[in-house]
Order: structure tokens, then sequence, then C-alpha cells
């Protein structure tokens, strides 16, 4: 037996297969069925239906889906000082990764020469080569705090202007300690992915291919000991990355929780006295805490996994790498400033 809700659209299952109910009939007709959740969705939430994708699954269980068209909108008008910011990042990391180079050329081609003028000059060009980095890395970051910074401010503004023209149903459903995360620590996680985007973003990857191009023109045979590692970094990089995500989730809802216990202390503090509830409430501000303690504990750990790990495969390369070395130095292959300019690209 069902009851149907007239006007209201359902999601009925039967014999394997979702149907949508509306008036009391199944619609079937695809044009039909978006119309129908665009004017009911439009309805309910006071939202236009196309400033946001939905994802039916996630509405199924009453959630917005967004995805990063909507930061799009806020990042475009910041386009041009990211491109500036950019730049001046590629450029820095592209500078860094030919310290290594000039390095070798120093030790294999100009040592051997025991001439100290050529010495002198390509080791100037090292410190020319570090200045660059260092000043192009400072620039960039600076900027891409600054487009974080005012993104954000633009994102929070129109957060704020939402809530406030939210109904009191709305409210009810999302709850006031849930919105108060939302503006507060939400945005300030949306502030540091932002800022990484600009700076972890485009130098991770300059520095991977980058890397393993100047190691192949020097050795190729070394190159293969630091393209090897780099799966074995990516599943486990993947994997805990996958398992944490799921954790601060938790953590997320733990934090609601506690913001709620301290937001109705600080608003009926007068009426925890007049009932001398005050133990009461410390003892339900610590319950609250000490779960969101050992949650963060648990989501942070599991996170930290993967610095001891990449330090161990990072050092595990770099044995692998001097034992090749000294073996193809030996065999008159290899030579001594490619293995050493392989430590730092590694």
């Amino acid at each position: 037996k069902i009851c149907v809700d007239h006007g209201i659209p359902s999601f009925v299952f039967a014999n394997g297969k979702f149907y949508l109910l509306y008036h009391g009939e199944v619609v079937k007709q695809r044009l039909k069925f978006t119309k129908i959740f665009q004017d009911y969705i439009e309805k309910l939430c006071g939202i236009r239906y196309n400033s946001c994708k939905y994802n039916y699954r996630e509405l199924l269980r009453g959630k917005r889906a967004c995805n990063l068209k909507r930061l799009a909108v806020y990042l475009k008008p910041f386009l041009p000082r990211m491109g500036v910011g950019i730049s001046f990042k590629a450029v820095g990391t592209l500078v860094e990764l030919a310290i290594p180079w000039i390095l070798s050329y120093i030790i294999d081609d100009l040592i051997p020469l025991k001439e100290i003028r050529p010495v002198c000059l390509w080791g100037g060009l090292m410190i020319v080569c570090s200045l660059i980095a260092w000043g192009g890395n400072i620039t960039a970051n600076r900027m891409a705090s600054a487009v974080a910074r005012d993104c954000t401010r633009q994102i929070r503004h129109d957060l704020f202007q939402k809530i406030s023209y939210l109904s009191e149903s709305r409210v009810d459903a999302f709850t006031i300690p849930s919105l108060i995360s939302r503006m507060t620590s939400d945005t300030y996680v949306l502030h540091q992915t932002v800022g990484m985007i600009q700076r972890i973003g485009i130098r991770a990857p300059l520095l991977l291919f980058g890397g393993i191009i100047v190691s192949l023109t020097m050795d190729p045979m070394l190159t293969l000991i630091m393209v090897a590692s780099l799966p074995i970094v990516g599943v486990i990089v993947f994997y805990v990355s996958r398992k944490g995500a799921k954790l601060f989730k938790i953590v997320q809802k733990a934090s609601d929780s506690m913001l709620r216990v301290v937001r109705e202390n600080a608003v009926g503090v007068r009426v925890i006295k007049a009932l001398s509830k005050s133990d009461y409430e410390r003892a339900r501000f610590k319950k609250v805490n000490d779960d969101l303690t050992e949650k963060e504990r648990t989501a942070e750990s599991t996170m930290a996994l993967i610095n001891p790990v990449m330090s161990l495969l990072l050092n595990l390369g770099i044995v692998a790498v001097i034992t090749v070395g000294a073996v193809r130095v030996n065999n008159g292959t290899s030579e001594i400033g490619k293995i050493i300019a392989f430590i730092p690209l590694f």
C-alpha cells in the first residue's frame, strides 16, 4: 500500500526499478520528469534549479550535490591574478629543477679541468637560480593567499546572505550549529583548498614530470628507480586519503554536536544556573568534547601515515640510487656528479 501526497514528487521502488509518482501517476517521459523536479526544487529550496547541478542519488538522501563549477564562478574574477601567480610558481619551480643539473655539470665536466674560473661562473649561476626560485615561490605564494582570501570572503558573504533568507523549516532541517560550521570551519577549509590548488597543485606536477625529464637527460637507468616508486606512493596516498576523507566526515558531525552544546549553554546560561544544572552541563560538554577529540585523533593518525611511508620510500629510493650508481660508476657507465644530482631530484 502506497500513500501519495498529491503535488509532491515521490519515489517508489518496485520490480527492481525506481518510479516517480506525481499526482498519483507514474511519470515516464524524461522531459516531464526533469520539469517536475525543477519546479519542486525551486519551490522547496528557494533557489534556481539551474544555479546548481543535482545528483539524483544525493537528492534521494535530501542533499544537494554541487560540482566545482560552482567554485569556478567565484574564481573567475581572479583569473588574471591567478595566471600571474601561476607563472611565477612555474618559473620558480623550473629554475629550481635546473640547479641539480648545473651541479652535475660542475662536478663531472668542470672540476676535472682544474680551472677555478668556470667553476665560479657556474656556481654563481646556481646562486642566481636559487634567488630566482626563492623570489618566484614567495611571490606566487603571496598571490595565492590573496586570491584564496578574497574568494573565500565573497563565498562567506553569499553564504551568509543565503542563510539569512532561509525559511524556519529549512533552518531546522540544517540545524543552526551545522550552519555555523558551514560559515566558519568549512569556509576556512575552502580557503586552504583554493590556496593549495595554486601552490601544490602547480608545483607538484612540474616537479614530478620536470624531475623525470631532467633525470632522463642525466642517467635513464637511475630514472627507472624513481619511476618504479611512483605507483607504490600513489596507491598508498590514494588509500589513506580515501579512508581519511570518511573519517573527517564523522569529525564534522561530532564538531556540529559540540557546537550545538556550546550554543545551548551560552543561550540558556541563566536557566542552567537557576535550575542548578552546571554539573550536568559540564558532564554533557565533556562527553561531546571527548568524543570529538577521539574522532579527530583517529582521523589525524590515519592521515599522518602518509609522511612516514613516503619518507621510508624516499630513503629506500635514495639507497637504491646510491647502490646502483656506485656499481655503474665502478663500471664506467655513469659519473659521480650525476649520482649526487639525483638525490635532490628524488
